[in-house]
């Protein structure tokens, strides 16, 4: 059964277009009224709604479940990631989740601590916040080997080299990272166990060599210091046909003979995404000479972050690198007699023609 969405932006009472700014102020401007741990005796200080002029549909609402909702529209609106999300799909695709483009959404769920979100805004439920919880809840000390008692260091980052093929580059994929970590398995935090841990890597179309994916905290866990962070860098496999130039160029050779150099050819290339290409050359084959297909090359990738790929999830990627054929000579390795006193003998009648060419060409320009 459907059940009928909130509109966040009403209970805020700000437009859809309101920016992060006005959406933050209206905030501000109905927690500072709402808020039940505001001190009473300065209740005259804060003009209710009703007398400001300000009617919503939520004034006849009791002040508590006001609070509730206008932290909850905040947590949602006041978030790049949840607004996207929620502007795109509605409160059903954030309460459900959404398969983005860049992987897959879970879904929402409010934490339920209205003061998590106030402090988040205002700083502190007190300008003494930090004296009074540093004495009310102390931070934890830990061994250590340095100075016997005091705050956990970090652990070393972890850095490991991920060789994709080219064709995973062109079309992107997902791969599962599976890394054996130490990890505490008693409550007394007395025994250590090597245990495998499964990382999810997702690798957008076009990622260049050298791209670092980091896993913050993923590291060996030991109960005196911090977990370091596991780090993948991505390297180029080497692939038999292709190799990547200028990030997002690919570069195709193909092999000829001094008869196809001067008289022209056609062949074909199997691109990465399984389709054909037929190649014809028309032109004489130089030393030095290219031949470059536009937009036949990698995708360019873009690295967007989440809201902004969320926005651009239906549009095709258009941008690409060149696909660029160079060409290897393939001469004789021997000639008999014979083939060489062939060989003079087609040349002298070929420079004899080329000379008649070019005066033929030089009358017609007169």
């Amino acid at each position: 059964m459907n059940r009928p969405e909130l509109d966040y932006y009403a209970v805020l009472d700000v437009p859809r277009s309101a920016t992060k700014q006005q959406i933050t102020l209206a905030y501000r401007r109905l927690a500072i009224r709402l808020c039940p741990h505001r001190d009473k005796k300065d209740a005259q200080d804060f003009v209710p709604l009703a007398q400001e002029g300000r009617l919503t549909h939520m004034s006849p609402m009791a002040e508590t479940k006001q609070w509730a909702y206008v932290n909850m529209a905040f947590d949602v609106l006041g978030n790049d990631l949840y607004r996207a999300i929620y502007d795109r799909y509605g409160e059903a695709g954030l309460f459900e989740g959404v398969m983005l483009p860049n992987g897959y959404f879970p879904p929402y769920q409010y934490h339920g601590n209205h003061l998590k979100v106030y402090e988040s805004v205002f700083g502190s439920y007190s300008p003494y916040a930090n004296v009074i919880d540093a004495i009310t809840n102390p931070p934890s000390l830990y061994t250590s080997k340095y100075l016997g008692v005091g705050v956990r260091s970090k652990d070393a980052d972890t850095e490991k080299i991920i060789q994709l093929s080219l064709e995973e580059v062109r079309s992107g994929c997902v791969k599962l990272m599976h890394v054996w970590r130490q990890e505490i398995v008693d409550a007394k935090e007395s025994r250590l166990e090597k245990r495998k841990h499964t990382l999810k890597l997702t690798i957008a179309p076009g990622t260049t060599a050298g791209t670092r994916f980091c896993f913050k905290e993923e590291g060996d866990r030991y109960p005196a210091t911090i977990p370091g962070d596991i780090i993948f860098i991505a390297a180029d496999k080497p692939h038999p046909d292709f190799e990547r130039r200028n990030h997002h160029d690919l570069v195709y050779r193909y092999d000829i003979d001094l008869s196809q150099a001067l008289t022209g050819f056609i062949f074909f290339i199997s691109t990465l995404d399984k389709r054909q290409l037929k190649i014809v050359i028309t032109d004489v084959v130089q030393p030095d000479y290219r031949k470059v297909i536009p937009l036949e090359g990698l995708p360019k990738c873009r690295n967007l972050d989440a809201v902004t790929a969320i926005k651009e999830a239906n549009k095709e990627v258009d941008q690409f690198g060149d696909l660029i054929i160079e060409f290897n000579y393939i001469f004789p390795t021997y000639l008999t007699p014979t083939m060489k006193s062939m060989t003079r003998e087609f040349f002298r009648e070929f420079h004899k023609l080329e000379m008649e060419l070019q005066e033929e060409e030089a009358r017609n320009m007169q």
